[in-house]
This record gives structure tokens, sequence and C-alpha cells, in this order.
């Protein structure tokens, strides 16, 4: 009975992995910064295209070179003609600088004390009309000081700050990208201090991150060494937005780090060169400027206005890039699959019976309300559509009732994942995986061993996960019984000795014990729930200590002398079962090298020789001989399982 509820849980399982087939696009972006000398390209101007401005500040390291700087830019890996070159005393126009300065608890003490001293030789080192504003942050981000002139009333709103709170990094940037967008000024830049990595914003990374490259603000960020300290963060945010990172070990070090920013920002060069007009949605633009032995680089993406002029020109033929065709092909083949799959998906799933009664209480955490309704558009008001892809996902397998049987499935092997997170999780590697393969190798045959192999594979990877784990609890039960016994004939109830083994074992005894435990204080009695976790955990021994609990709770007796005694035949079953499983070893492994490597080579052969292999399937004598050997194989294969398999 219970081999055929694995079968039948194994046959849904193929069904759920194969039904409602959708792709999620998950971007991901790794960038990373230092603090070498480079160029930050505060503004870029396209008006006059091809003719197109940088605006770019110079770190005071060449500043302080003392020779006239030679500039070098590359367009999409191209160098371009370099048309002018004028420095910052033929400008006019000024730029808003906002100083963010972390006031959290950690800045205490001397760290604030050198931030304020650094603060008025950053304001001090920036001539008007360039202006400054301070924001201030801690727990919650706040604007101590609007864009000014003043050096005396910007050090006076400095030195009122004090130290306290948490950090709110993300929500003062935000604050400070605001105050630059409002300004009247094309020209901004962004200079952070903090100690410590983001703890309590309301705004997420990614969204902050968003909103300071939209608005094309550099960021320079002064990372304070401590051991709160997150330069994963600030690296991304600075190489994002084209500014720089500068490390700090010591706070003597932050005057000199701040000036050295003020001088990069006044250091501002306008460097106009002429564009290759390449026929791509964005520009990389490379600046790399040379004075003496000093040497820096910086980097901007924008996006290109010749390509968006043509497609406005002709919204009918819109200008397309080299990846255009690349890109229409994968889209056709992702739609075959998802097609085929959901026709297979509607096959399969007319064999399932619907549910005619409720199922019992099986996880307490039901007790918190889970629906499998589809969400309708006002619940889903704010979510991505990444959840909307996963709540209807989730509403097709809660309607046919494999909700339940994958849940159980992904609680044996321990994974912290809900039903629907998991389905749309496989079915989105195998579209992914199998496309991606018939977009490259072009074999619509081996491109279905792909989907065969992809839709067994993470099946067979979270079996061979709930059996290690089901092992594991095996060799921890006789120790658990054990202690159980003990606490027994020390005179305490079945549920304190459940609780003495939450507290004693480690996992994965300790956490299926936590969950009866906790399923018997919200009213279940011990002994059902410790069946529920039997089955869940499909361990025919625990099943035997449970019945003979259940008995002895029925019928009385010494229980802590039964407990010892099946535990004692548990370890001696297990001794046994290891000496079998080290003669049959050999047998096995033999077993499985022989099954796989038919389908290995053919898979082999059809990469290498596809024309060789397709006889076998173009023809009908091949047929048969495929049908003919694919059925000697399953008859070897469940002889070598009866000789290998000894039970125990």
């Amino acid at each position: 009975m219970r081999s055929m509820r694995r079968n039948a849980t194994h046959g849904l399982t193929l069904v759920c992995t194969v039904l409602l087939c959708a792709s999620l696009a998950v971007p991901a972006m790794s960038l990373a910064s230092d603090d070498k000398p480079s160029v930050v390209v505060q503004h870029v101007d396209a008006s006059e295209y091809p003719a197109v401005t940088l605006s770019v500040s110079l770190p005071a390291e060449l500043l302080a070179a003392g020779v006239e700087p030679e500039f070098v830019v590359n367009e999409n890996g191209k160098r371009v003609k370099t048309l002018s070159v004028s420095g910052a005393d033929e400008q006019s126009e000024p730029t808003d600088v906002v100083l963010v300065i972390d006031t959290s608890g950690s800045m205490g003490g001397a760290a604030l004390e050198s931030a304020k001293q650094a603060a008025d030789a950053f304001f001090a080192g920036l001539s008007a009309p360039n202006r400054v504003a301070v924001v201030a942050f801690s727990t919650q981000a706040r604007v101590v000081q609007g864009f000014s002139e003043d050096d005396a009333a910007l050090s006076s709103a400095v030195g009122e700050l004090k130290a306290s709170g948490e950090t709110a990094l993300y929500d003062a940037l935000l604050a400070a990208s605001d105050l630059i967008s409002a300004s009247p000024h094309e020209h901004g830049a962004i200079v952070v201090l903090s100690d410590g990595g983001d703890t309590v914003s309301r705004s997420q990374f990614d969204a902050m991150l968003t909103r300071l490259t939209d608005r094309s603000v550099p960021v320079f960020a002064v990372a304070l060494n401590s051991a709160e300290a997150d330069p994963a963060a600030l690296n991304t945010i600075a190489a994002s937005t084209s500014g720089r990172v500068m490390n700090v070990t010591h706070i003597a070090e932050l005057p000199a780090s701040f000036e050295g920013i003020a001088r990069q920002i006044q250091g501002r060069y306008l460097v106009v060169y002429e564009s290759l007009m390449p026929a791509t949605v964005d520009l990389e633009i490379d600046v790399a400027a040379n004075a003496g032995d000093v040497d820096a680089l910086g980097s901007v993406i924008v996006r290109n206005p010749g390509f968006v002029a043509r497609a406005a020109l002709d919204p009918w033929e819109p200008a397309r890039s080299p990846a255009a065709n690349y890109f229409d092909l994968g889209a056709a083949v992702l739609l075959s699959f998802v097609s085929v799959a959901l026709l297979a998906g509607g096959l399969l799933l007319l064999t399932i019976k619907p549910p005619n009664a409720l199922k019992h209480l099986t996880y307490y955490d039901q007790l918190h309300g889970t629906s499998d309704e589809l969400p309708t558009i006002d619940d889903a008001t704010g979510a991505t559509l990444a959840d909307r892809m996963v709540d209807a996902v989730g509403y097709v397998a809660g309607r046919s009732g494999m909700t339940a049987m994958v849940h159980q499935w992904l609680a044996r092997a321990g994974l912290p994942l809900r039903p629907k997170e998991y389905i749309t999780g496989h079915i989105t590697f195998v579209v992914l995986v199998s496309g991606l393969f018939q977009l490259l190798v072009g074999n619509f045959v081996l491109s279905i061993v792909v989907v065969l192999l992809t839709t067994a594979v993470p099946m067979l990877f979270i079996q061979h996960l709930a059996n290690r784990r089901s092992k594991a609890f095996e060799e921890q039960l006789p120790d658990v019984l054990n202690l159980i016994a003990g606490s027994v004939r020390s005179g305490w109830g079945m549920q304190q000795a459940v609780d003495m083994v939450v507290q004693e074992m480690v996992p994965p005894a300790s956490i299926e014990f936590r969950r009866v435990q906790t399923e018997a204080r919200l009213g279940l009695p011990v002994e059902d729930a410790m069946m529920s976790m039997a089955e869940r955990l499909d361990s025919s021994d625990f099943r035997w200590a449970v019945s003979a609990i259940t008995i002895q709770r029925e019928v009385g007796g010494n229980l802590a002398e039964v407990l010892d005694i099946v535990a004692e035949t548990i370890r001696e079953r297990a001794a046994l079962r290891r000496h079998v499983d080290s003669l049959t070893a050999e047998g096995k492994l033999s077993a499985s090298v022989l099954i796989a490597l038919p389908f290995l080579e053919v898979f082999v052969l059809m990469l290498v020789n596809p024309t060789y292999m397709s006889q076998m399937f173009d023809t009908s004598v091949g047929l048969v001989v495929a049908a003919f050997g694919m059925a000697l194989l399953v008859i070897g294969a469940v002889w070598l399982r009866r000789a290998i398999s000894v039970e125990v």
C-alpha cells in the first residue's frame, strides 16, 4: 500500500512539473569598485548628436600632476574622435552636491567628530558657485541643511549632529537624489560617509539603485572600516552610478579624503566627441585621462539617441540590433515548448481524479491560513510579475489536488519551499534549459531528451535529499527512543519527553520533533502527531515505536522498557542493513553504469554524428531495433534490481 502511495506521488509530481510552463527573468548584476583614481562622468549631453558632450570630474591625484590632462574616449569598445576639451575655469555651470553623513550609534565618539572635521574641510574646498546640502541618517534620514554656499551655515548644521540609532543608508541616498532632482542645475553629485551596512531602510536596495542610475547622479562613497561595514553595497552603488569608493581604515584619514573629493568635483572638464552612430540601443562610453604618470579611467552607459530617433521615424520598421534575430528565434522556440508542455499537461490532468473529501489537518502552519484561490486584480496590487505567475501556478496545482502531495514531498526532504514556488522553479528550469539547448544545437530529438532529463533530475535530486534525511533520522532514532525512555523512567510525561528530544538532539530529529511539539500544543494528541511524523518521513521503525507507545497508553505497562527493547532492535537491524549494503554496493554500481551507458552512447553519437544515428529513428528497421533494445534494457534493469535487493 505504501509502495502504491509512493508511485502515485511520483506520478503526480511528474504531472505538476510540466503544468503551466512559464519563464521568469530575474536580472542579476554584479559590479565592483575600489579606491583607485577614477574619472567620474557627472553628466552626458547628447542634444547635438552625433556630437556628445561629457562632463567629467578628474581625481585629485591626477589634478596634482601639474600638467594638462589628455583624454581618450572609446564608444562601444572603439576609439572615437575628440572634438574639444575645456577646463573647469572656462565653465559657469555650478555643481550641487549633497553630503550624506552616517550618524548611527556606531559613529559615536571620535568617529563623528572626525566626520565633522572632514565635512568642514569639504565645505572649504568646494568654492562658490557650487552649492552643498547636508543629509544625516540614523534610524531615519533627514535633511539638516538645504543647498547653500554659506560655509558657516553648513558647518553649524553639521556641528549639531549626534550619533544614535540604526542605519537607514538607502533612505538617505533616496532623499539626496530627490534634492538633486529638484535642483535647477544639471550637474550634481552625492558624497556619502558610512561605517556600516543598511539595517532599517524602508526602501529596497534595487529600487534605490534604479532611482540613482535613472537620474545619472554619481555617488562618491567614503567607506569607514568597521565590523559593521558593507563594502559590497557601496561598491555596487558607486560602480552603477559611475562614481567612486574610497576606503578609509582610520578616522584620521577622513579630512584628506573629503578634500580630495572636493578637488575632484571641482576639477571638471567638458569633453566633446563625435559618435560613431552605432546601431545599438545603448552607448557604452569609456573615458581615459592621463597627466604625467597618473592614469584614471571611468565609464558610463546611456541610451543611444540615434537608435531611439530611427525607431520613432518608422515605428513599423524599428532599428534592430544584431542580436534581434536570435531573440526572435529563441522566443519562438520557447513558445513552442510552452505549447507542447501545456498540451501534455492538459492531457495528463484528465487522468487525475478530483479530491472527494476534506483532508485532515496535516501541518500546523496551515492554521495561519493558506489559499489556493487565484488572486484578483485588487489582491495582486503591488505584486511583481514573478509573484503573480507563482500564484497562478499554485492556483492550478491546488485545483488539481497536487499541492498537498508536493508539500509532503518537500517536507520530507527538509526544503523550506512552498509547493507553488517549487513547481514554478521546476517548470522554469525545464523551459529555459531545453529552450537554450534547442536554440544552440537545433536538434529536436535531442531537445526532447533534454526536456526529460531536466524534468527528472530535480525530482531525483529531491528524492535523494529526502532519502538522505530519512536515513539520518533512522540513525538517530535509537538515541531518540533511549532519551524518551529515560525521561519516562524519570517520571516525566510524553510531551515533556518530546520537549527533551527537541532540546538535546540535532537535526533532523530536533526539527521534526519540534513540529510534533507544536502540533501537540495546538491540541493534537502526541501519539497522532508522532504518527504523522512517521508517515512524513516514511520511517517503518518509527511507526513501530509509535505503535508501541499507543498500545502502552491504552493497556498499560512499562513503556521505558518497551522503548529500550525497540531501540536495541533498531540498532541491530541498522547494523545488518549496513552489512548488506556493503555486500551489494558493487552490484548496485554495476547496475547503474549498465543502465545509463546506452543512453549516454546515443546522446554522444547524436551530437557527434547525427546523420548516422538518424537512421535509427527515421527507418522502420531502426525503430524496431530501438524498441527491442529498450525492452531488453527494461528486463535487464528489473532483473538486476531483484538480484541486488535484499530485504532486512
